[in-house]
């Protein structure tokens, strides 16, 4: 069923029911990332095939849902008081496409690198270790966002061929870290974390923590992919 038939009724239901995040060349999902007034809520997923999708849902004065093609408005619901359905659809949507596009660098992670060194070996096991501690302060930082209503997640996942560079990349941004996992053509994955703490949201210039990953790329993929999962958990419309 295509995602924008034109001799169908532009139901939201059948439109959350319609999307298909598999292949995409890039894929977005943000968390209260892109606000427009205080007090707003924003949740959006965003992927780009033959055209771009984007399911774009607001809490502000009022709830609404809205479905966009290539930027042109498909369909705007404003949310009904009887909502579970529609937020189960979304949240569905949201990790329907993160999970599609970790999947998509499975390939690449599990290829070997030549030219591997005890060096390589022993400069990795000390960033992992860097990787799990700061990884596992964001994840205290989330949990409290879990615990108490008052705090709420700001973030974004970005996965495919950066704008600017086409270099492919995996990036993470939750509250002060900004997380980015490039996949190179040689098949090393190097990785960059930029820490905005004391600062505001884009404006570290240098990366706190920066490394080439020959030897142990799944071991690092996989602690994305748990923050990754973490943070959509947290973030999941209620």
């Amino acid at each position: 069923m295509s995602f924008w038939n034109p001799f169908k009724e532009n139901d939201p239901k059948e439109l959350f029911l319609s999307f298909d995040p598999q292949a995409a060349s890039f894929s977005s999902v943000s968390w209260n990332f892109d606000v427009k007034v205080p007090g707003e809520r924003r949740y959006m997923v965003e992927t780009q095939k033959e055209k771009k999708t984007t399911i774009d849902w607001v809490k502000g004065q009022t709830e609404d849902v809205s479905f966009y093609s290539d930027g042109k408005i498909v369909r705007k619901r404003r949310i009904p008081k009887d909502r579970e359905e529609l937020c189960h659809l979304m949240n569905l949507s949201l990790h329907a496409t993160i999970k599609a596009s970790l999947d998509s660098h499975k390939e690449f992670i599990t290829t070997p690198v030549s030219g591997v060194t005890t060096l390589d070996y022993e400069a990795e096991a000390k960033a992992l270790l860097w990787i799990q501690a700061s990884f596992g302060t964001l994840s205290r930082a989330l949990k409290k966002v879990r615990e108490e209503n008052s705090y709420f997640l700001t973030g974004a996942f970005f996965s495919g061929l950066e704008p600017e560079t086409q270099e492919n990349v995996l990036r993470l941004i939750a509250f002060n870290l900004d997380i980015l996992f490039y996949f190179q053509k040689d098949e090393t994955l190097r990785i960059l974390v930029f820490d905005d703490k004391n600062m505001g949201q884009g404006q570290a210039r240098n990366p706190s923590f920066q490394q080439i990953i020959k030897v142990t790329k799944p071991q690092f993929y996989d602690e994305i992919i748990k923050l990754t999962h973490e943070v959509a958990t947290v973030g999941e419309l209620k």
